[in-house]
């Protein structure tokens, strides 16, 4: 251990409430580390774990949203390819009805699309394939 001098610090006692419980939330268990990091604009080896392990669950987060809208996203194109279908064939009721009993059974846009209209399908896919 180096040697070092004490520096005699004065608080309040609301200050050093403040300063304690600052301590304790970054991780310090000595209040003297904790100002002595503070006072030399160190990060502490606590705030820094405790930051990444903050960062990654952030990340593991945004990854698990970003997921869900595309999923959502596929689903929107699938049910918009749909209705360009069903407008170009001047659909019936009888096939909407079919197109929202499709949709209702499927689980993915692609289940979606092959059930509800085969043709449209494939010609999505073959169209897909070409580009």
């Amino acid at each position: 251990m180096t040697t070092g001098k004490c520096i005699p610090v004065w608080f309040t006692d609301d200050d050093r409430n403040r300063v304690e419980e600052a301590a304790a939330l970054a991780g310090y268990k000595h209040l003297s580390k904790y100002i002595r990091d503070k006072a030399l604009g160190r990060d502490g080896r606590y705030a820094a774990e405790r930051d990444s392990v903050h960062a990654w669950a952030d990340q593991q987060e945004l990854t698990g949203r970003l997921a869900e809208i595309e999923r959502s996203q596929e689903t929107a194109h699938a049910l918009l390819a749909m209705l360009l279908f069903l407008i170009r064939k001047k659909a019936t009721t009888g096939e909407v009805n079919d197109l929202v009993l499709a949709c209702e059974q499927a689980g993915m846009p692609a289940e979606l699309l092959a059930t509800a209209f085969p043709d449209l399908a494939s010609q999505i896919v073959r169209m897909a394939e070409n580009s």
